[in-house]
Formats: structure tokens, sequence, C-alpha cells
């Protein structure tokens, strides 16, 4: 922290004077802790590394691919920098794409750390950073291949260098808010526009200053936006035509935002209320701060009413859509990080109220309890090494005597400390045994074994299925969504092996197969999807 001294006492000078060197630390550490102890996790994560591994090997960076066929859902800017890390890596860490959302985790923190600096102090700036890294789900997508990663910074880094602008801190501040936007697009398509520009509309209306509009270069800005959106559609047109374009923008931009079943097919429609339930808890126990940040707040600055209108910002747009995730609010979980952790240096000049504190005691004694409850359920419910667990159990209560023995003067701090100290020690013992419940790795390994890089059917397979085969098991998989199709291609001579999803059988076409081929492998179970390999008969 700086040399400004909140409240009184020598406890409170310690802290100011030595406090940046561990905070920087345990930035680290969250983001670069577990990276490398488990498998690709769905729902997503499979789907992802095999785009970049396809574009990788086909020397294409403009048109995503998966399964052999263009995947238009985004523009390819996340792709090529995880290409980047897997060329680097990828022949001695498989899942070497998720460098690259490690370093995006990376850019977002300073990027918030930085900003936060600049309009307020060194200790709301470094608290922000460790609030933020220790959000659950920022931790999880930062640790996994997720173009939302990506959109994460750019969104942030537009923000950041907007309020800047504005408050007169970075000359530049609207040139470069206008590329990151632009770069948001290229990220994950016209999401990463509407967020940071719905955001700016509504600061200008919180703000009663249409000046704004003008300062911030609108027009030339504008003209930079649509010249990035056609750029990218003559890309699209160039390479499959108004196929390509429909697919991209009507089908997978346009048909998200309106009313589900009108054009996009997919799933995860949820009511409009989704955000308001799911969000605070993707961001306990710290999320539960917003609440006296609120309350306490009777005039929030232009950061904070910044900060205010990119949360609604998104929320509203986020809640109109007809597709609703919990990895899509990720953006916005940068303004809820600045506007806790302001709060808490606030707290700590003015003093907490008595509510304050008992809130905070009561973080602090869930907190407890999650020290007791993890090696518990570590060795009770995930079979883990007793004496790991112990070791584990023994060393957080060693830091957190350690850290009540620093920081005891500076509540607030004191329960972000003892959270990013809590997720750093658990996490990579937790991850690894996860990893043995949910990993696919050794199935399809072992399923390449058998088939040996040849072409492999299937009948409606998953996203999963068609990623881990090329992706572990170095075989193509060709899967078949009709079932007369299906039936056509198993009595011909086109594959020799063929995988099943029995959740995704009928008896009918489990008959079929059975007299036309013997099964050979299987795995799943638990948490994972049964998945079976069977080997067609040899022709007479």
């Amino acid at each position: 922290m700086n040399d400004t001294v909140y409240g009184t006492g020598a406890g409170h000078a310690f802290i100011a004077r030595h406090i940046s060197l561990p905070v920087i630390i345990l930035i680290l550490l969250l983001q670069f802790v577990a990276v490398r102890d488990h498998s690709l996790w769905t729902p997503d994560e499979p789907r992802e590394a095999e785009i970049v591994r396809e574009m990788a090997l086909s020397g294409d960076y403009l048109i995503p691919r998966f399964a052999g066929h263009p995947f238009l859902e985004k523009p390819p800017l996340y792709y090529v920098t995880a290409i980047a890390a897997y060329k680097v890596f990828g022949a001695h860490f498989q899942e070497a794409g998720r460098f690259a959302s490690t370093l995006f985790g990376i850019a977002t923190l300073l990027t918030a750390y930085f900003t936060t600096r600049r309009v307020h102090t060194d200790d709301t700036a470094e608290l922000a950073a460790l609030i933020l890294g220790t959000f659950p789900l920022f931790f999880l997508a930062s640790h996994k291949i997720l173009a939302d990663v990506g959109l994460v910074f750019f969104i942030t880094a537009a923000m950041c260098t907007f309020i800047l602008a504005y408050k007169g801190l970075f000359r530049a501040g609207f040139t470069v808010f206008w590329l990151a936007v632009a770069c948001a697009f290229l990220t994950k398509g016209i999401v990463g526009i509407a967020i940071p520009v719905m955001g700016v509309l509504v600061f200008t209306l919180l703000q009663r200053d249409f000046s704004i509009l003008k300062k911030a270069k609108i027009l030339q800005g504008s003209l930079v936006i649509l010249a990035v959106i056609l750029g990218w559609g003559y890309v699209l047109y160039a390479r499959g035509g108004y196929d390509y374009l429909y697919t991209f923008y009507v089908y997978n931009q346009v048909g998200r935002f309106i009313p589900a079943g009108a054009i996009y097919q997919g799933g995860h429609v949820r009511p409009f209320f989704y955000y308001l339930t799911n969000v605070p808890v993707q961001t306990l126990p710290l999320s539960i701060l917003l609440v006296p940040a609120f309350i306490r707040a009777r005039s929030f600055s232009d950061t904070e009413r910044f900060c205010c209108s990119w949360i609604l910002a998104g929320l509203l747009l986020l809640s109109f859509a007809s597709t609703k995730r919990e990895i899509y609010f990720l953006p916005m979980y940068p303004a809820m990080a600045i506007i806790i952790a302001y709060w808490m240096t606030q707290s700590l000049s003015r003093g907490l109220l008595i509510w304050e504190k008992h809130l905070l005691w009561g973080i602090m004694a869930l907190l407890l309890l999650v020290a007791i409850a993890l090696p518990i359920g570590y060795v009770g419910i995930m079979r883990g090494d007793l004496w790991k667990a112990f070791a584990l159990f023994t060393a957080l209560v060693i830091v957190f005597l350690f850290l009540w023995e620093r920081y005891r003067t500076m509540l607030p701090f004191l329960t972000v400390m003892c959270w990013s100290m809590t997720l750093i020690l658990w996490i990579p013992a937790l991850f690894s045994k996860i990893d043995e419940s949910k990993s696919y790795k050794q199935l399809f390994t072992e399923f390449g074994r058998i088939v040996s890089r040849k072409e492999v059917i299937g009948y409606k397979l998953t996203e999963t299925v068609e990623a881990l085969g090329p992706f572990y098991g170095g075989f193509p998989v060709i899967n078949i969504e009709d079932d007369c199709q299906f039936i056509n291609t198993l009595k011909g001579r086109q594959a020799e092996y063929v995988i099943m999803l029995p959740s995704r059988t009928d008896e009918r076409l489990y008959r079929e197969i059975s007299s036309r081929a013997r099964l050979v492998h299987k795995g799943g179970g638990g948490t994972r999807r049964e998945i079976e390999l069977w080997k067609k008969h040899s022709s007479p």
C-alpha cells in the first residue's frame, strides 16, 4: 500500500508500508496456481482447445474451425493468442492454450489495478485486483481455455481507459477505448461492442452531461468499429459467401438477442432475472460486501457512478438476451471489484459501523468453516490423502494466524487476504481430485491406441466427444445427426470404428449397431457421460 494511513494506530502504518509486495505475489499465485494440473474440462474447454489445435495445424488464423468445419460463433482474436502458446508449449503440455487465459487474466487484474490506482489510492487498487482475482468464477475462467477471458480483458481495458480519459488522466484514453472495443468485437462479436457502448450511454445519462459523447469522439470511434465489422464481414464473405455472413451475424449474433427459437436454436434459455440470482453466488463470499458498499454510498463519485453504469448496462443487455450463462457476466466483474475495494478503503478512513463489522466477522467465520470443511470433504468425499489434508489444514491455520497478527486492525483487508490464501493453498489439491472424476483424457487416449488414427463415426455426439477424439486420441470423429444416414454409413465401409453415447441411443439403433459391431472399450460414469467405442465386424 502507499504511505497514506487510514485510521490510527501502528497496525495501520505497518500495513501501509508493507502490503504491496505480498499483494503482487498473491495476484501472480492466483493466476498461475493449478494451470497445468488438470485436463480439459467440460462444457466449453474441450471445444475451445480443439479449435486452437485445428487452427494451429492448418495455419489458417482467420476462420476458426471445429471438427473440420467452420466455427462461426466467434471471431479469431482469442484463438490466435492461444495458438501462440500452443505452438511453443504444445509438445510438452497439451493444454498449453490455457496460458492465453492466464495472460489475459493477469492483464485484466493489472488494468484494474493501475486504473484504480490513478483514480483512488494504492490501497484501493491492490484490494480491487485481489478481490477480482478471488471471485470464484473469474478464477475458474482464467484457468481454462475460454474466449470469454479475452473478452473480459478488452472490455475492462475499454472501460478503464474511458474513465481515465473522462477524468483527464489519460490523454489518448478515448482513442484506446475504441481500439479496445474493436478488439472485444474480434474476440466475441457484437456483445464486445454493446456492453462498453451501452455502459458509456448509461453513464452519460447518470451524469446528465451529454458533452461526454462529443469528448469521446463518437464519430471517429464509430467509423473504426464500422470498419472492423465490415472487415470481418468481408473475410467471412470471401471465405464462405452469404452463408458465413448469415451464420455469424444473424444466427449467432442477432439470433441470441431475440426470443428463443425465432432464429437461434441453441440452448441456455433462462428467465430474465437469471443474473440477479446467479452472479452473487458466483462471486461469493466477497460479493456480500456489495451490500454495505451501496448502502453507505450516499453520493458516489464519478468513478463509482461509472462502475455502476458498467454493471447496469451489462445486466440489462444480457438479461434481455434469450441465451444466458454465468460466464457471460464476467466482463462486469472488474467494476464490482472496484466498488467493493472503494468501500473497504473508505470504511478504514471513517470507521466501520457495528453492522458492517458484524458482516465482515460473519464472512471471516464462514472462511473458518470452509477451512475446517475442506479437509473433511477432501478425505471423506474425494477420497484424498489424509496426511496431505492435514498438512494443508495446518498450513492454512498458520497462515490465518499470521495474517491475524499482522492485519487484524484492517478487517476488510484481512478478509480478502484469508480468502486469497485459502484458494492458493487448496485449489491445486482440489483440482487434481476433481480431475480424477471429471477428466476424459485417459479414456480418449486409450481410444486412440485402439483406433490408431483411423476415422471414427458417431451418432448425435456432443461437442466434447468431437473435440477430445482428435485432441487426446489423435483420431478424426465424424458426427452424424440423422439416424437413417447413420445406419447407412454403418452398413458401408466408411469407418471401422464407431463411438456411441448410450444416453442418446434408442433401443432400435442399439440393436442395429450390436448386430454389426462389437464393443471394444467404454468409460465414463459419475460426473462423466458414458461413452462406448465399437469395432465393426469384418466383412465376409
